[in-house]
């Protein structure tokens, strides 16, 4: 395990982490998108298990990053893309990478309990109600406004520590070997320390899924999907870097 330092890029960055991340993408784009179709299948297909499937899908979740986190290397290295790297997560960290499955599956199970004992509200239904929107009557939009925006708002203040912490935890258990407590405080310092880079990042790709949902298909998604996990990848390499650089660039600059 190489040592690393946490760098602070300005927050222009954010838009020069999903410019690299398109280029990335546009050198392969059959192989990234072919792959996330694969992904989208077995989580559906997940998601069908009674009573289980959801939280297998959180459980499983730090292998699927960590698998395009190693395509998204190959493809940095001018290397192919290849289905294989969806297992990369399994071959190299897959224990600790379960424990960080877990600890994001039972901290989400207690944010939804959480969430439904102070607002009274459950959360699984108004999400699963502002995903139809096609369905939803003006007296139903206005029963969430009134009774399920306060969940939203609390259920948005609880798990984003917990999205800070596993953002880049998986790439830091895949390429540098951290233990799982770790590398989820290394990824939760990383993110509050580049709030306004994570931040302009955050938005523009807010901007660009509200346009991929309404592309017919699910083929805006199967661009989204990768797009934002190749990115992040490249925002990865950004921030984490290794300490004898940093040190390099200090002593070369005025």
């Amino acid at each position: 395990m190489n040592p690393l330092t946490i760098s602070r890029p300005p927050a222009s960055a954010g838009l020069l982490w999903i410019k690299e991340g398109w280029r990335l993408f546009k050198q392969a784009p059959i192989p990234w998108m072919g792959m996330t179709a694969l992904v989208f299948m077995v989580i559906i297909g997940v998601s069908m298990i009674p009573l289980i499937g959801r939280h297998l899908i959180e459980l499983l979740s730090p292998f699927l990053v960590a698998g395009y986190f190693s395509a998204s290397r190959a493809a940095m290295s001018g290397e192919p893309i290849a289905f294989t790297h969806l297992g990369a997560g399994v071959q190299s960290g897959r224990d600790t990478l379960l424990r960080i499955g877990v600890a994001y599956m039972v901290c989400s199970f207690l944010i939804f309990l959480l969430v439904r004992v102070l607002t009274g509200s459950d959360l699984h239904v108004l999400l699963q109600q502002t995903q139809n929107p096609a369905e939803m009557t003006p007296e139903l939009a206005n029963l969430i406004v009134t009774t399920g925006m306060p969940a939203l708002l609390l259920a948005t203040l609880l798990f984003t520590p917990l999205i800070m912490a596993t953002w880049f935890s998986p790439g830091l258990v895949l390429f540098e070997g951290l233990p799982p407590l770790r590398a989820l405080w290394w990824s939760l310092w990383a993110c509050w320390v580049n709030w306004r880079p994570l931040l302009y990042y955050s938005l523009m790709l807010g901007l660009l899924a509200m346009v991929a949902i309404i592309i017919p298909f699910g083929l805006g998604m199967l661009v989204f999907i990768p797009l934002t996990l190749i990115s992040t990848y490249v925002a990865y390499c950004a921030i984490f870097t290794p300490a004898e650089t940093a040190v390099m660039e200090a002593e070369a600059s005025p």
